[in-house]
């Protein structure tokens, strides 16, 4: 043993051995980074995709999907993927119910699907329509109790979007992000008007935004990296029908822009 001891302190003490040693020890290094980098790009998960074009508040049907293989690289596009049709069905045996399409956009035939495009049946709030501008679309916020400050907003009300949450570093994020909304609507799940109500729990604060707007509010819902949070903040002024909703903070855009994927409506 003692032998042995001495011929491996030989061995190491030869600055020859240890250059060789340090080279393979650097290849052996680089071959797993690439390997891995590799195993990487060909990593391949099963999700599901439409076979038809679906339009909003439609209850999806286990023939309007199929699946197809891609790379796993894309939930990081979109985390909601849908890679089991669990994920998108309530109940069990033949109760089972699918999600519907949300009812602010269609999906497309040929379109992965994301269970951010869905509502289960109980999320589904019943049809009530609004009257808004041709250039207006409905956006939906999903508030409770603490977020309308105990029912006391209520519609007409001049609101401020923030955006709380954290970065990839865990670093606290809580900024203005759009100004001058005007709320239209603050709802129960069965769409009755909460506002001033004590016992009432509120689902959605509702309001009415350009198209442009819409898009980056809906991919603040699903922005990926970030804990991305929207709160109302009530303005201590009347809503002035004059002056529309504008963009408070373009670092905050450009994050979500840079940190999610298409959506589709």
């Amino acid at each position: 043993m003692g032998n042995f001891i001495n011929t491996l302190k030989g061995i190491l003490a030869n600055k020859n051995t240890i250059t060789v040693l340090g080279v393979l020890v650097g290849v052996v290094a680089i071959y797993l980074v690439y390997n891995n980098q590799i195993q990487a790009t060909t990593d391949t998960i099963t999700v599901y995709y439409l076979k038809q074009n679906v339009s909003a508040n439609t209850q999806l049907t286990e023939d309007m999907l199929a699946t197809t293989t891609v790379n796993s690289s894309l939930t990081k596009l979109d985390p909601n993927l849908v890679t089991n049709l669990a994920q998108i069905q309530t109940g069990t045996g033949n109760n089972r119910q699918f999600y519907y399409v949300n009812y602010d956009h269609s999906l497309s035939q040929g379109q992965l699907l994301s269970r951010s495009d869905l509502v289960a049946a109980d999320e589904k709030l019943p049809s009530k329509s609004y009257d808004l501008k041709d250039d207006e679309k409905q956006f939906d916020l999903k508030v409770d109790l603490d977020l309308t400050q105990g029912n006391s907003i209520a519609p007409g009300n001049s609101i401020d979007l923030w955006v709380q949450g954290k970065n990839p570093d865990n670093e606290i994020i809580f900024t203005k992000f759009i100004e001058n909304l005007k709320v239209i609507d603050v709802v129960d799940s069965n769409s009755i008007t909460t506002a001033g109500s004590d016992s009432a729990n509120p689902k959605y604060l509702i309001t009415a935004v350009d198209e442009e707007m819409w898009l980056l509010l809906k991919k603040s819902e699903k922005i990926n990296g970030y804990s991305f949070k929207l709160v109302p903040v009530v303005k201590d002024k009347a809503y002035d029908e004059n002056s529309k909703p504008k963009l408070a903070n373009e670092t905050i855009k450009n994050i979500i822009e840079a940190n999610t994927s298409y959506i589709s409506y």
